[in-house]
C-alpha cells in the first residue's frame, strides 16, 4: 500500500511536507504525549498560527507605511495648492488696473513746422 502522503494533492503536498518537517523539530515534546498524533497536530497548528501572526504583523506594518505615504502626499498637495494660491494673490495684487488715458497730441518741433512752409 502507498504512503498516505503520496496521495495528497500535488498543490498542497509541498506545504504538507514543510509542516511535517517543522513539527518534527519538536519530536521530543510530542513523544512525551499520551497521544503522539494529536500532539504533533497541535504543534503543526501552533506553527501555522505563528506564521499567520507574523504575516499579520507584516501586513499591519505595510498598511501603516502606506497610510503615512498617502498622508504625506496629501500634505504635499495641500502645501502646493497653498503656494499656488499665494502666488496668484501676489500676482493679482501687483497688477494695477490700467489707467484710461487719452492720447496726448504730438508736439511738432519748430523745424518740422517750418519745413511745411
Amino acid at each position: 500500500m502507498k504512503n498516505w502522503r503520496e496521495l495528497v494533492d500535488p498543490l498542497i503536498k509541498d506545504h504538507l511536507e514543510i509542516q511535517i518537517k517543522e513539527s518534527s523539530r519538536h519530536k521530543k515534546a510530542y513523544d512525551l504525549a499520551a497521544n503522539k498524533g494529536d500532539a504533533q497536530l497541535w504543534i503543526a497548528i501552533a506553527n501555522l498560527s505563528k506564521q499567520t501572526f507574523n504575516i499579520e504583523l507584516k501586513i499591519k506594518y505595510i498598511e501603516k507605511v502606506l497610510q503615512d505615504i498617502v498622508s504625506k502626499i496629501n500634505n504635499l498637495e495641500h502645501q502646493k495648492e497653498t503656494i499656488v494660491a499665494k502666488e496668484i494673490i501676489k500676482k493679482t495684487a501687483k497688477k494695477k488696473p490700467a489707467k484710461k488715458t487719452t492720447p496726448k497730441p504730438k508736439k511738432k518741433t519748430l523745424k518740422k513746422a517750418l519745413k511745411k512752409f
